[in-house]
């Protein structure tokens, strides 16, 4: 090849416009002419100039890419040399568990739990305000004293115990007190009699024992009382006072001794009271006694004179509240007044 020709193809085949990629040119066949006598310079026949893309343009195949010459820079990379490739961590789906929850669904379950908390805060503090500070009793006799003891009556009169004791014929009933009440009436016993005694006077009404249904068995000796404790008879808010326990079994467990007393009339010797649970206001309640028999005793001017007597304070539903335990005996020496006929 002659000189010049030489410089033509060395320009023509000049490095890529990305000298420092791996460019790879294609070299296309000169065609030339044979010497002449003239030694003129001919023109080159047709050629084209190949140059492969850069990496950061186009992605290219290192194996269809590598050129006739086997250029080592293109050359493939055995798959032992290449180098290790971090391990990417798989990917999932998410599910529709995993999926976040919507705007419109979190704030309904806000508005739900708040409503919640808000209806169980109000519930609690109104329990605990009327437990704490009852609202005001009302007066006794006034008209809602008395529209609350008719509906307390009425209540304690379709009790299921009420009404099976009232129409077995063994037991005979009154309510308490109603004798009393007669003999005021007929002017025998002054009014003022009748309400100073306590169980008449300051625990009457719709906010003390509002109900005393009285049942006598005379067979068996047994004296059941049906009772309602008002809200006036607490001593801790909602919890019937020891106290006011104590009087109404007192009573109870009198009218059964004295009942069987030939004088009808006595007093209390002893009692004995063991308290198993609270007992709430507001609630009937059962009062169960019984003369105690004791075995050998056989000497009846001391039974007439002297006797014990057991009872219980029960709910309606047979849980024991209190226990009681009391000895009576009618006085030697000393006049009392007989009670009157349904005390």
């Amino acid at each position: 090849m002659l000189p010049g020709r030489a410089k033509v193809a060395q320009h023509l085949c000049r490095p890529a416009i990305f000298p420092k990629q791996n460019t790879q040119i294609c070299r296309m066949p000169i065609t030339t002419t044979t010497p002449s006598s003239n030694l003129l310079l001919l023109p080159l026949s047709k050629y084209r100039l190949f140059t492969t893309s850069p990496p950061s343009f186009a992605t290219t195949d290192q194996s269809k890419t590598q050129g006739p010459i086997g250029n080592p820079a293109t050359a493939p990379i055995p798959p032992e040399q290449q180098p290790e490739q971090p391990e990417q961590p798989p990917t999932t789906e998410p599910t529709p568990v995993d999926q976040p929850q919507t705007p419109h669904r979190r704030r309904s379950r806000a508005i739900y739990y708040s409503a919640v908390f808000l209806l169980a805060g109000l519930s609690f503090g109104t329990l605990l305000r009327l437990t704490l500070s009852p609202p005001p009793l009302p007066a006794p006799g006034s008209p809602e004293d008395l529209y609350l003891i008719s509906k307390i009556q009425a209540r304690g009169s379709h009790l299921p115990l009420v009404r099976a004791l009232s129409s077995d014929p063994a037991w005979t009933s009154w309510d308490a007190y109603s004798g009393l009440e007669a003999a005021v009436s007929t002017h025998t016993q002054p009014i003022s009699v009748v309400r100073s005694r306590i169980t008449s006077g300051p625990l009457s009404g719709s906010n003390g024992l509002a109900f005393q249904r009285i049942f006598h068995n005379s067979s068996t000796g047994e004296v059941v009382s049906v009772v309602y404790f008002g809200p006036s008879t607490a001593g801790w808010p909602g919890i019937v006072h020891g106290g006011a326990l104590a009087t109404v079994l007192d009573e109870s467990l009198g009218r059964c001794a004295i009942l069987q007393f030939p004088a009808r009339t006595g007093v209390t010797a002893r009692l004995e009271l063991t308290y198993r649970s609270p007992t709430i206001t507001s609630d009937f309640y059962v009062v169960r006694t019984r003369p105690i028999v004791r075995e050998g005793e056989i000497d009846p001017a001391k039974t007439a004179r002297k006797m014990w007597v057991e009872g219980t304070l029960e709910t309606e539903h047979g849980r024991v509240c209190v226990e009681a335990k009391a000895l009576f005996v009618v006085p030697k020496g000393v006049k009392l007044k007989p009670l009157v006929e349904g005390f």
